[in-house]
């Protein structure tokens, strides 16, 4: 098995592999191929594997001298190498040769295409110049640079001249070149793919933020050779970042602060109607009485209206922590709420087992709402049917109650956005849109599906779940 191994690995090697025996230890000419690899035959131009037994003369065509050489190194134990010019590809080329003793009676061959080699190395030299991102190599032991590529010259303000051969310590503040080399070392250590989302680093063009991925060059017994790193430019990603998250939280802020201050005036509005509905009632006829119900109906709907908002605006600002929850007993929580407030005939089903990695408060609202839709959606049913599930990796709730026009679908989850009347379904409009910031900041999406007066299924997912 460990034979059979080994003859994989030579087969697969991308340099050429002969193996010649020197059957006649007096006879120059009595060297008998062996073994040759694919390497060999692509070298060679030649089905060597077919003439596996015959005299290394039958298959090639060779001067006493290569036999000679050939038949030393088994007599001698003395190998030798060399570089020559050869047509065989039908273009010049350049092949290295090496051969060696192997056991008692045989010589090994290996031989490379130089020019070959050298095309390959341009081609990947060129690919690794023309990258927009930083890539380096440091050696393994000293961590000092051995390739640089012309982004990253760019982006450091300096040459690959002043940066071969040097350490982070040459270029960087002490403290940062700790941390460069510290993560450098646990790379090769863990021999493992190391990721830095952002770092700062301190260039001759003024600090850069970096997003950068370091990554173990190892040997085939896995000793660490070198450290290559690719490095990309977010500074600018990180600016606009930073500016957008500052505008959104201003707005976030105006946004409260004005529904907080609207909440007095229509306090006041609510308190003198109903004052002077009070005090002066008698005075007004059913249409004036009428008008101050209806000032107050306004006024208090104004006031759901800025507290759902103003709930919005918490689930923005909200701190996240994720764990793990049980979805199922979580939503036969929130059933057990809106049950107990009704006095329904309700065929309710929660599937089993469902959990998630999500925050716990956030995932309640999100199923108090849309729980809360389904009970109050169905309440025209003399019997409804809710259930709870999960299935092709979302969840779901389901109900059969008054649906709506799948035309509509992804209007639904935008504020205030209704689409029935408010007479036949009370509220606000902000419930689906708080089901929808819920989702989007665990990294997931709800959609809906819908037909009047045939149910409505919300699914949804939460990232990983």
């Amino acid at each position: 098995m460990l034979e059979q191994n080994y003859l994989e690995i030579i087969e697969q090697a991308p340099v050429g592999i002969i193996v010649y025996e020197l059957v006649d230890e007096k006879d120059d000419e009595a060297l008998v191929l062996r073994l040759a690899n694919q390497a060999a035959e692509r070298f060679t131009g030649i089905d060597l594997r077919t003439r596996i037994g015959k005299r290394m003369r039958e298959v090639f065509t060779v001067v006493p001298e290569r036999c000679r050489a050939y038949a030393e190194i088994v007599r001698t134990g003395r190998g030798f190498e060399e570089t020559f010019a050869s047509t065989s590809t039908g273009r010049a080329e350049t092949h290295h040769v090496r051969a060696v003793k192997l056991g008692a009676k045989c010589v090994l061959v290996t031989f490379d295409n130089l020019t070959q080699q050298r095309r390959l190395t341009l081609f990947l030299d060129k690919i690794l110049e023309s990258l927009p991102v930083m890539v380096f190599v440091k050696d393994a032991q000293e961590l000092r640079f051995e390739r640089m590529n012309r982004a990253g010259e760019e982006l450091l303000g300096l040459s690959r001249d002043q940066l071969i051969g040097k350490s982070d310590y040459d270029f960087f503040p002490r403290e940062q070149a700790d941390f460069f080399v510290a993560k450098d070392r646990e790379t090769l250590e863990k021999r493992e793919v190391e990721d830095i989302p952002e770092e700062p680093i301190q260039t001759a063009n003024g600090e850069r933020w970096l997003h950068t991925k370091k990554v173990p060059v190892i040997d085939i017994d896995g000793n660490p050779l070198h450290l290559l790193g690719i490095s990309i430019d977010i500074t600018e990603e990180r600016r606009v970042r930073a500016a957008f998250e500052s505008a959104v939280k201003e707005l976030e802020a105006f946004s409260y602060s004005v529904a907080h201050d609207l909440r007095a005036p229509l306090r006041a509005i609510d308190g003198f109607s109903q004052a002077l509905a009070d005090d002066h009632g008698s005075k007004l006829d059913a249409s004036g009485l009428d008008s101050l119900e209806r000032i107050r109906r306004a006024a208090r709907r104004m006031s759901e209206l800025i507290d759902d908002l103003l709930e919005l605006s918490r689930l923005t600002r909200a701190q996240m922590e994720v764990t793990k929850v049980d979805v199922s007993a979580l939503a036969r929580d929130v059933i057990t709420e809106l049950v107990s407030a009704s006095k329904r005939e309700l065929e309710i089903v929660v599937q089993e087992g469902m959990t998630a990695d999500a925050d716990p408060r956030l995932l309640r609202i999100a199923f108090e709402n849309l729980l809360g839709n389904a009970f109050k959606f169905t309440s025209k049913r003399e019997k409804a049917r809710i259930e709870v599930g999960y299935e092709t990796n979302a969840f779901f709730v389901r109900d059969d109650g008054a649906g709506f026009d799948p035309a509509h679908a992804t209007r639904l989850f935008t504020a205030f956005v209704r689409l029935h009347d408010q007479r036949a379904f009370e509220g606000t409009g902000i419930g689906l849109a708080l089901v929808a910031r819920i989702v989007a900041r665990h990294g997931g999406r709800v959609w809906a599906e819908s037909a009047v007066d045939k149910g409505a299924t919300f699914r949804f997912t939460l990232g990983r779940t």
